[in-house]
This record gives C-alpha cells, structure tokens and sequence, in this order.
C-alpha cells in the first residue's frame, strides 16, 4: 500500500501504489524509495506599467484683435492690451522725447503693431501725448497748441467761454477805467482789451491766464486802457 503526502507543493509517493512488494516500475526494496511528481507551481506575474502619457505642450493662445486703445489714459490702455494679451511699448509722440513715468498723466495718440518679442505675445507701439496736451497731426511731429480767440468787444460771460473752449479756465477782469469800480458780477461789461494778444499760440492752456480790461455796458472803449471815463476837471 503506498502513502501520498503533499509536501512543498509536490507529492510524494511512498510504497507500491498497486500493494504489491517492490511492484512497478518506480518500487523500491523495504518499502521503496520516493518518487518525486513535480506539480506546477504558480508563478506571480506583474504586468509593467505603460508609460505615462506625454501629451504635446498646448501652444499659447492666440491673442484677440488688438483693442482700439487711442484716446485711452495710458494706464487704462496697457491693462486693455494686457487683457487682450498683447504687451506694450510707449514713446513720446510729439517731437520731443519725454518719457512716460506716469501712466495715469499720459493718453494714446497713435497705435501700431510692434511685432513680437523673441516668440512671445505680440507687441503694440503706443505714441503717447501728454493728458492735458493736444496730440500731433502725424506721429513724431510738433504739437500744434491752440491760439488765443479774439474776444475783444464780447460781453465778458461769452468772452469766458470762448476761451474755456481752448482750455483757458483762469480770467482776471478788470476796468479798464481808473475811476470806475468792476461790479461783482460783470457779466454785461465788454472786453476792450485783452492778454494775450488775439492769435497767440497758448501752451498748456489750463495754466493761462486771461487778462481782460472791460468797460460798463453805457461806455465806449478808450483807446488805451487805465483811462478815466471822466476826466479831471481842467483847473
């Protein structure tokens, strides 16, 4: 009779497994020697990962139409451009070469495409003027100041406003008679004279002033200013 142990997994034969004395190919004398019948042992596989998936880097988004930035604050237009994703470069419009160290006191006057840095975004040249200053007729050229309108014969309320409509905001009135007070309010008075002369090139208006001699609404203009309406009496 024959023993089958499982050992190790494989098995082992011990005996004639047919019962008979040394029976079978495989039988032994005193009790036989063991045979060995592989089995198949399992074998742990491990699967290799797949490389991580590299895609292709996403190329940079192409930038919007440029904004329309002229007439903007420069500060306002570079965040605009900023936005749209262009860069900006700025210079002096005028044929001067002032540079732009405040945003907020500079506005655009000319825009154009100023191509790209080094494969980055795109590049918008801005010519800039000062706020308070008129742009150029044409990029780089001289700016062309307002001139002094011809109020002399105006009641003063519309002499003040043809100049507050070329930027002149600060008017001294004055009599133009020694001896005759301005009223508080001269509104009806008329400009007999004025500084600056009619015609005068005013740079930066807002800090000009105007000089105007008036005369009552009942008197003529004397032909100079700082006259007497009534002359002295001839001793």
């Amino acid at each position: 009779m024959g023993v089958l142990l499982v050992f190790g997994g494989g098995l082992l034969l011990f005996g004639d497994p047919s019962g008979g004395p040394g029976g079978g190919a495989g039988g032994a004398k005193g009790g036989g020697r063991p045979e060995v019948s592989a089995a198949p042992s399992s074998v742990a596989t491990t699967s290799t990962p797949s490389p991580a998936s590299t895609g292709t880097p996403s190329a940079s988004p192409t930038p919007a139409e440029p904004p329309e930035l002229v007439g903007k604050v420069l500060k306002e237009a570079r965040g605009l451009a900023d936005g749209a994703g262009y860069d900006v470069v700025t210079h002096d419009a005028s044929d001067r070469d002032d540079g732009q160290w405040d945003a907020d006191g500079w506005k655009v006057c000319f825009q154009t495409a100023g191509g790209q840095r080094g494969g980055g975004r795109p590049v918008l040249d801005l010519g800039v003027a000062r706020v308070e200053s008129p742009c150029p007729a044409a990029d780089g050229e001289k700016v062309t100041w307002p001139t002094m309108p011809d109020v002399a014969g105006a009641a003063f309320v519309r002499a003040g406003e043809m100049l507050e409509a070329v930027g002149v905001r600060k008017v001294r009135p004055e009599s133009v008679y020694t001896d005759v007070t301005l009223p508080a309010d001269p509104s009806a008075w008329r400009v007999c004279f004025q500084d600056p002369a009619p015609g005068r090139e005013i740079e930066n208006p807002q800090y000009a002033t105007a000089y105007l001699k008036l005369a009552p609404p009942d008197a003529a203009c004397p032909e100079e200013p700082y006259a007497r309406l009534r002359p002295e009496p001839t001793p």
